[in-house]
């Protein structure tokens, strides 16, 4: 085995450990893996030691689909003339303060670029890598171990009560099955994956028959010879991760398996011009013995009496569905940038879907309203194109196993796509590059060369054409361009770590006294992530919390605990430009500006903005109220009314709370005069006239 099939095998396997590959530095881990292994791959070429395959060659019109994206999304990331930026995206010229991009938080979608760069890195080195059937079962084995070792790993934790996932206590999803992922309904959507290409390897395995046995020697040895199968022990692992599919009581995540299964072994006994009895015989056996024997022990009712509770009137995903559409229509074509949508849809957001959505639970619409249709149009096109090629290979390959590992793409991209619409399975890198390497394996099985060995073939390594001058300029370019993109992911995951750090012990400062030496520390920390991504929104913002602590607890002169304000302001005024829509940074300039006592425009833009991005967050709500209150006096009469309105829709999500800031600030006669006919203020209205 060659080494860059080797690393891709490893690269494979590692994908989910690490949560998913869903924190800053695990995504940095694959994207240096990922781009290492292209690395690899065009030294080796360079060298002469690896060609172009015919795989390749026939992929492009996909490989276009794919280059086409990165550079839409690269699109969103320029700095555009405005007329071109009102014309194509009118909302994001409104948001804007400073830039003039398509995307509204631009270091966001780079990031996102780059996990796409990754991606499509990944499909492109499976074309070239996998150029032969054993490498395909190789490959497809492997996955199947990732999913027994998740399937394995979860189940454990769940039945025994330990509850780790990535060598760290799980504090969500407990008595849950969840693996390393974070999230059931991840571990749920990587099985189903796994599931399709083991279920993919057994029907591989249907033709192999055995001699008919005449005696019962011969028939005891068959059938130990079945027991100790390879087929056998397949069978046995895809048991295993179907009970830890069960076990995660993924509503979606088990109907998109068994849906999928039956809609893809239809689809291939309807098509397939080579698909023989046993094949249908097999995929019935699967869906009773899964359903009815293995769920029945492992709680398959319990996934159920949660299908059948499933009201779409009280879920709340329907809800942010309704806002998310609300979302799109103010970005339809273009969208408002890959990456985006966490710190977008609190804008849009009412007050029956509370909590943080760093995601819609729906990649539809989270690839529509990030990337808008054109982002839509390119990813339904590659679906639908590689969907063909897969199909045309059920129909016309004869191998066994390229026939089963085309039903395999197919029942997956079946599953992804059904789990895809009340779900973020494409949101997160392991299930996304793992889902990108199942289709680039669909353009493999349709279009793998079938090798005919020769009786005299000589041992003797074959030597291949060197490549053209040309050729080896391009892949010193392209190797280049490869180094530099393991410095960025690199510089990029490591930020993020020390980032996370610092609001880690940030988050311990209220409980206790700031020494001088630890804020030092913790501020050089903090330069140290953002020289590493100097337009990191996130660390420009913990810059300005780690000033703003110095200024509010410094022991020194008047004029430090000044200047320290200024350059907690400075820093946070850099956030908000990279991250406009962002109500929670707003909301820290306004506290930042009362505590100096500089009521100015730039003081009540901010109040309105924070107003107007995060209209049902409870942290910006507080922020308004408490300080709109403090300063009443000072504010103009619509700066009032902001103020009021706010109070307004606190009262339908934090009652108590805003009740409380009212009582302390001594406004209540304020709030009930402006506001006590209004159903919000009566309750707490009332209770003051009783009071008094």
């Amino acid at each position: 085995m060659n080494i860059t099939f080797i690393s891709l095998l490893i690269l494979i396997v590692w994908l989910p450990l690490p949560y998913g590959s869903n924190q800053a530095w695990a995504w940095a881990l694959m994207e240096i893996g990922i781009f290492s292994l292209a690395l690899l791959w065009l030294w080796q070429y360079r060298q002469g030691a690896l060609q172009l395959t015919p795989v390749f060659y026939k992929a492009i019109p996909i490989l276009v689909i794919w280059l086409v994206w990165l550079i839409y999304i690269t699109f969103q990331l320029i700095p555009l003339p405005y007329s071109w930026l009102q014309w194509l995206s009118p909302q994001a010229a409104e948001v804007h303060t400073t830039l003039t991009t398509l995307s509204i938080v631009p270091h966001s979608t780079a990031v996102g670029l780059l996990k796409s760069l990754s991606y499509v890195l990944l499909f492109t080195l499976t074309l070239l890598i996998i150029n032969s059937r054993s490498r395909l079962r190789w490959i497809a084995l492997a996955l199947v171990f990732s999913g027994l070792f998740q399937a394995l790993f979860g189940s454990l934790m769940t039945l025994s009560g330990l509850e780790y996932g990535f060598f760290h206590e799980k504090i969500h999803n407990r008595n849950l099955a969840t693996g390393t992922f974070i999230n059931r309904n991840h571990l749920a959507g990587y099985l189903a994956m796994c599931l399709s290409v083991g279920i993919g390897l057994l029907i591989a395995q249907l033709g192999q028959q055995s001699h008919s046995s005449t005696t019962w020697r011969q028939r005891i040895v068959k059938l130990l010879d079945w027991i100790l199968s390879e087929k056998m022990r397949l069978r046995i692992y895809l048991v295993v991760m179907v009970i830890a599919l069960v076990l995660t009581r993924s509503r979606m995540g088990n109907t998109a398996f068994f849906a999928s299964m039956t809609i893809a072994g239809i689809i291939t006994l309807m098509i397939s011009k080579h698909v023989n009895r046993a094949t249908a015989i097999l995929l019935v056996s699967l869906i009773v013995i899964d359903i009815f024997i293995v769920g029945a022990w492992f709680g398959i009712d319990k996934v159920a009496q949660r299908l059948e509770k499933t009201n779409f009137s009280t879920e709340v995903r329907s809800d942010v569905d309704i806002y998310t559409l609300e979302y799109w229509q103010d970005y339809l074509l273009t969208g408002s940038g890959l990456g985006s949508y966490y710190t977008t849809f609190p804008r849009y957001q009412g007050a029956d879907a509370p909590g943080a959505w760093d995601h819609a639970h729906n990649d539809y619409l989270e690839f529509g309203v990030e990337t808008g249709l054109i982002g839509v149009l390119l990813l339904g096109v590659a679906i639908l194109l590689t969907s063909g090629v897969v199909l045309i290979a059920l129909y016309r390959r004869r191998q066994a196993l390229n026939r089963a590992i085309a039903f395999s793409v197919t029942m997956a991209i079946i599953a992804l796509l059904i789990h895809s619409t009340v779900d973020f399975n494409l949101q997160i890198p392991a299930n996304a590059a793992t889902f990108m390497f199942i289709l680039a394996l669909g353009w493999v099985t349709c279009y793998l060369p079938t090798t005919k060995r020769k009786k005299n073939i000589s041992r003797n390594p074959v030597s291949l054409p060197p490549p053209s001058q040309l050729a080896k300029n391009v892949t010193l370019s392209l190797m280049a361009a490869l180094i530099y993109l393991n410095y960025v992911a690199g510089s990029w995951g490591l930020a993020d770590l020390i980032a996370g750090q610092v609001q880690t012990k940030m988050g311990q400062w209220p409980l206790q006294e700031v020494e001088e030496a630890e804020w030092t520390v913790t501020s050089k920390f903090s330069a140290l992530g953002l020289a590493l991504a100097p337009h990191n929104p996130d660390l420009l913002e913990t810059m300005g919390d780690v000033y703003y602590w110095k200024a509010i607890k410094s022991s020194g002169s008047r004029k430090e605990r000044l200047t320290a304000y200024q350059r907690a302001l400075e820093y946070l005024l850099k956030a908000v430009e990279q991250k406009p829509t962002d109500a929670s940074i707003w909301a820290q300039i306004i506290l930042l500006k009362h505590d100096l006592r500089q009521y100015d425009a730039q003081f009540l833009n901010a109040l309105e903005y924070t107003t107007v991005y995060g209209p049902f967050d409870p942290f910006t709500q507080q922020m308004v109220v408490d300080i709109g209150l403090a300063a009443w006096y000072r504010f103009p009469k619509n700066v009032q009314s902001i103020v009021m309105a706010t109070i307004e829709r606190g009262m339908q999500v934090q009652a108590k709370v805003i009740g409380r800031l009212i009582k302390e600030r001594k406004r209540e006669w304020v709030v009930c005069a402006y506001g006590g006919q209004k159903v919000e203020f009566m309750a707490f209205c009332q209770q003051m006239r009783i009071r008094k």
